[in-house]
């Protein structure tokens, strides 16, 4: 069993989890306090952007679990790759709307106001993507190639 895809495996489920608990809490109770389990501002076709990053979650949890007992092919090894690829572009691009850009538009107002507990769950999902993207990149297929492929 490699090594890299049960950590990956871990991390997809922690975010899948993670990313499971904020939706949820949003849906319960909603805030308009940004915060570590609160999932506020920008909208995606009228959704928080939490039940998308669920979505790439649950996709690199089943894609590392279903390889994890078998064989890396390179094909299984590109889909997991661009899923992580997708995913951290995703939260990256949702982490320049909610703070980025804001800091940039505001300078050191926003930077006085700054604090950790209001960073909203999208960076700390964010976080785990890289996490999953980096282990993803080091993945190497451990399935023999079949070089005696003919054309025609």
């Amino acid at each position: 069993m490699n090594k890299l895809m049960r950590w990956a495996f871990g991390l997809s489920i922690l975010g899948t989890l993670f990313a499971v608990s904020v939706t949820a809490r949003q849906y319960l109770a909603p805030t308009n306090e940004p915060g570590i389990f609160s999932c506020v501002g920008l909208k995606i076709f009228g959704l928080s952007p939490c039940p998308y990053g669920l979505a790439f979650f649950l996709l690199l949890a089943i894609l590392s679990g279903s390889l994890l007992t078998k064989p890396l092919t390179l094909k299984a090894v590109r889909w997991f790759q661009a899923a992580a690829v997708a995913g951290t572009i995703y939260a990256g691009w949702i982490v320049y709307r909610e703070l980025v850009a804001p800091a940039l538009a505001l300078g050191s107002a926003w930077w006085d106001t700054f604090q950790l507990a209001r960073v909203p769950a999208c960076a700390w999902g964010f976080l785990v993507f890289i996490a999953v993207l980096v282990l993803a990149l080091n993945l190497k297929p451990t399935a023999p190639v079949n070089d005696n492929l003919t054309l025609g």
